[in-house]
């Protein structure tokens, strides 16, 4: 898998494979590869793929990007080419097309049979992680009487009116 490998001034090296379509370095987190430090611009620079080639262009940098020592024009793509020496502000990179990853061929595709749990038990020391815990109904006693007093005066209300149509029909 291709990759941009960036070296920091005080020795570190950070790979970023070349995964995606466009791909855009520079301080701000929204980049694809964000890189902290105060020589790159908020958008400094992008990288497009088109038919397996890398195209670099700077995207109106504060402190330029640099290939192989030349100072790369704004908005103008450059062709990388294996082993191109970029220059982000202060920090030093290198394109390495034919890197390998460090990972191995998935095994070949085989038949499986999935079936699912036939039960399942919470460990005994299992917290919720959730930021919404559960609410715990509390009752309500004094929402409880009030219904209940509503209820009996209701009835009553209803008893006292059947009375008076009964002493009417007599």
């Amino acid at each position: 898998m291709p990759k941009l490998q960036i070296v920091r001034p005080d020795g570190t090296q950070t790979d970023h494979e070349l995964t995606e379509e466009i791909l855009t370095i520079g301080r701000a987190p929204d980049n694809v590869f964000p890189i902290e430090d105060v020589s790159v611009s908020s958008h400094h620079a992008q990288i497009s793929r088109s038919a397996g080639i890398y195209l670099l262009t700077d995207l109106g940098s504060t402190n330029g990007t640099t290939v192989n020592g030349k100072a790369l024009e704004r908005e103008t793509e450059y062709t990388l080419t294996p082993g191109d020496k970029i220059r982000f502000g202060n920090l030093e990179s290198i394109f390495d097309p034919d890197a390998v990853s460090g990972g191995q061929e998935l095994p070949a595709s085989e038949a499986r049979s999935v079936a699912p749990a036939s039960k399942s038990i919470k460990p005994s020391n299992f917290m919720n992680a959730s930021p919404f815990q559960k609410t715990v109904a509390k009752k309500d006693t004094v929402g409880t009487a009030i219904l209940v007093l509503a209820v009996v005066a209701i009835l009553a209300s209803l008893m006292v009116l059947w009375m008076a149509i009964q002493m009417q029909v007599s």
